[in-house]
């Protein structure tokens, strides 16, 4: 008998460890907070383009001084947004998935977490909304060039290492957990397939000529992926639950 049947028979469908249950149910909210946040997204970019590397550093402050709503979202402050309900997301895919085989399961976890925490220094934000305002303020050209150069040098990181790693790591720990679906009894294999596809299109974004596109093509499939994981997750926290120590 494989490892895969053996979790099968500890395991079986229908049967929740209670100490998860509530996890279970997070996760099924989150997963469908992300999806509103993704559709945000992905309309708000229409209204308000994001900014860093398109526009100058000054015409970012004025946008942030006239519109303090668009220039937030123009920062991308909803993929932070995104990125920190992630936490609770892999947190779920974890307990739900280790029972097919824990030490990737684990991995993961581990790499999905590090991508969610890489996610704050890659997106100064409240730094750039500081210096925004002290460049209002300022009463000398040579105080505005100093708040100018700085605003540049933070508008480096968003497309610098930490995006990168944050992107990379967070499409491999997916990617991993999407694997596994295919050998668990508890998501079915058009989750797993659809994870597949959509985390290989994210991690092939730094591939030069086609990476962005990757992204863009990704977004389709990570809203029917989100939705499947809101329905497994829900059902996983509404199932009969067994005694961690039952058989």
């Amino acid at each position: 008998m494989t490892q895969s049947e053996l979790n099968n028979v500890a395991n079986p469908v229908g049967i929740v460890d209670p100490r998860w249950k509530d996890l279970y149910t997070i996760g099924g909210i989150t997963a469908i907070v992300m999806e509103i946040v993704l559709v945000l997204s992905i309309a708000a970019v229409f209204i308000w383009p994001y900014a860093p590397g398109q526009i100058s550093t000054e015409s970012i402050f004025l946008l942030l001084q006239n519109d303090r709503l668009g220039g937030l979202i123009s920062l991308d402050f909803l993929l932070v947004v995104g990125n920190l309900l992630g936490i609770l997301l892999f947190l779920a895919l974890y307990v739900s998935l280790k029972p097919v085989n824990e030490s990737y399961a684990l991995i993961a976890l581990a790499l999905g977490l590090v991508a969610d925490v890489l996610i704050i220094p890659a997106r100064p934000i409240s730094e750039l909304f500081t210096l925004s305002d002290l460049y209002a303020a300022a009463t000398t050209e040579a105080a505005r060039s100093h708040y100018l150069a700085a605003g540049e040098a933070l508008l480096v990181l968003f497309n610098g290492t930490g995006w990168f790693t944050n992107t990379l790591l967070g499409g491999l720990s997916l990617l991993i957990s999407s694997l596994l679906m295919l050998h668990s009894n508890v998501f079915g294999r058009l989750t797993a397939y659809v994870g597949i596809a959509t985390n290989i299109a994210v991690c092939g974004f730094f591939i030069p000529g086609i990476g962005l596109l990757l992204l863009f093509l990704s977004l389709p499939g990570y809203i029917i992926w989100y939705i499947q994981l809101a329905r497994t997750f829900l059902q996983l926290g509404r199932r009969q639950t067994q005694s961690p120590g039952a058989t």
